[in-house]
């Protein structure tokens, strides 16, 4: 077994472990993915048909090129320690390896992990340039320009984020989050190539710039809700995807929202705030867990398990005040998608509290009736 075979069969390894974790990571989200997988099989193939095409419009490609590479970075970060071995990194230290084959070993790696995400858009750069490259001696060079220049910058960034996110310990802040937020409203006043330009700009000045921090105050909070806040901190890993889910649903519906007539507008934020919802009810989870992981600790205190549950879902609750500021800026919900997101919400908590341990997606049954009665309601 060679260098490359070898660090090959510990990324397998490792992504078995990583698929088995994510069970136990965050039981709410995984419970959603197999209503989403069949959906995200596809989302690729659109997404490319859309990022490719130099006439899409400017909001429509803004959007999809924000989900698509964060779809990309998350998906990359989650197999880091699988890429890099970390779990073996003495050993892989004390080989006689040249630093130049480490290299392309990982690389080859990120590649393969990264798989259809990125190979798929650098096939379609090179189809497109086999397929124009009789006329690019007959067409003006600025169509040609603007007609690869979307699909140049998505193999660009693609490369960039499956890359950034194995290499760099530094999270894209700036450029996955704050710059497609603050500049959204204002897609169609650059073109494509601006916006490209502007997102490689972002992604120097973030690797400049601290990271922002978050430390607990001395004195606040205090209680139960120090030792969750706490938790939450020392294992990030769960509410990072719960974030991500949000983001991604936000970013997928509000594509099919923009696109759609306004009678149909509403069933799409019907939809969204149904979504929402359950993503940021499946946090109880956590705190369940938390509970029954400091039981022994909790049953000491002089609080009856209602209060201890009360106290969980207060602290839940509260986790959920930025996820409604950024729907609340997204602007899709009228008030009766807000009316909504309060039914799900609250019957995805009812759902988490009193399901059978044995049924992990036991939580789903109050939110679907819940559904099924707005849309009888509605029809």
């Amino acid at each position: 077994m060679n260098y490359w075979q070898f660090r090959l069969t510990l990324y397998n390894q490792s992504l078995k472990q990583w698929l088995e974790s994510l069970k136990q990571l965050s039981m709410g989200i995984v419970a959603l993915f197999p209503l989403a997988l069949p959906a995200l099989i596809f989302l690729p193939f659109v997404a490319w048909g859309l990022l490719a095409d130099a006439e899409t419009n400017n909001n429509l490609y803004f959007n999809t090129l924000w989900g698509y590479l964060l779809f990309v970075y998350s998906w990359m970060l989650l197999q880091r320690h699988g890429i890099l071995a970390t779990q073996h990194a003495y050993y892989l230290d004390s080989l006689s390896v040249s630093q130049s084959k480490r290299l392309w070993c990982e690389l080859g790696l990120i590649v393969y992990s990264a798989n259809i995400l990125l190979l798929g858009p650098l096939c379609l750069l090179l189809i497109m340039f086999y397929q124009g490259a009789s006329s690019f001696l007959t067409l003006p060079s600025a169509y040609i320009i603007k007609q690869l220049t979307p699909i140049i910058g998505l193999v660009a960034l693609v490369s960039y984020y499956s890359v950034s996110a194995v290499r760099v310990q530094k999270l894209p802040w700036l450029s996955l989050l704050v710059l497609p937020l603050l500049a959204m409203p204002w897609a169609e006043e650059l073109a494509k190539g601006q916006w490209l330009v502007l997102w490689c700009v972002a992604i120097i000045a973030e690797r400049q710039l601290p990271l922002p921090t978050f430390t607990l105050a001395t004195k606040w909070p205090r209680g139960l809700y120090r030792l969750q806040l706490q938790a939450d901190l020392h294992s990030p890993r769960a509410e990072g995807l719960r974030f991500v889910a949000l983001l991604l649903v936000i970013i997928l519906l509000g594509i099919m929202y923009s696109g759609a007539k306004p009678e149909a507008q509403t069933y799409i934020a019907g939809f969204l705030s149904f979504g929402a919802a359950l993503i940021m009810a499946s946090s109880l989870f956590d705190a369940q867990s938390l509970r029954r992981h400091y039981q022994p600790y909790l049953s000491s205190l002089p609080l009856s398990n209602v209060k201890l549950q009360l106290h969980s879902v207060i602290y839940v609750g509260l986790k959920t005040i930025p996820g409604l500021i950024l729907l609340a800026y997204m602007g899709y919900f009228a008030a009766l998608h807000w009316a909504l997101w309060l039914l799900f919400y609250v019957t995805g908590l009812l759902g988490i509290l009193y399901r059978p341990d044995s049924q992990t997606n036991g939580f789903f049954i109050l939110p679907i009736v819940s559904a099924i009665m707005v849309f009888l309601l509605m029809a």
